[in-house]
């Protein structure tokens, strides 16, 4: 475990890295990343380079860095807070165990209804190009 004050020196450094040379901090910010997604178990691995990349688009899409850390702050709400997050994935496991616990059959949710209509491609269109 890092101490409080090991972490703020860490702070300071990063904070004073961003200012006086953005090059070099965006390289060391790159290289934390990357090693912390490689102490992650394997299986998981592909999960956080892809969430990376979703937070980088979003801190590129971002006109300024309060811009990016607002939508940041958005994203991970929803996924804590929103439809299929965190708290309802708790209480999907709590009510799973309670079932099992009370001798019931757990029931399971069920997948969420389409939000979209399919259009089939037309075939014969396909085989002309």
């Amino acid at each position: 475990m890092v101490n409080q004050e090991h972490f703020d020196d860490w702070f300071e450094r990063m904070a004073r890295l961003a200012k006086e040379d953005p090059e070099a901090f965006e390289k060391e910010r790159l290289a934390l990343i990357e090693e912390t997604i490689s102490q992650a178990p394997p299986e998981n691995q592909e999960k956080l380079r892809k969430f990376q990349w979703r937070i980088d688009m979003e801190r590129k899409r971002a006109k300024t860095p309060l811009g990016a850390c607002i939508k940041l702050y958005d994203m991970l709400l929803d996924m804590v807070y929103g439809e299929g997050g965190f708290l309802e994935s708790l209480q999907t496991l709590k009510n799973i165990l309670t079932d099992v616990k009370e001798g019931r059959t757990p029931t399971l949710p069920s997948e969420p209804e389409a939000r979209a209509k399919i259009i089939p491609f037309p075939a014969d269109k396909a085989k002309k190009h």
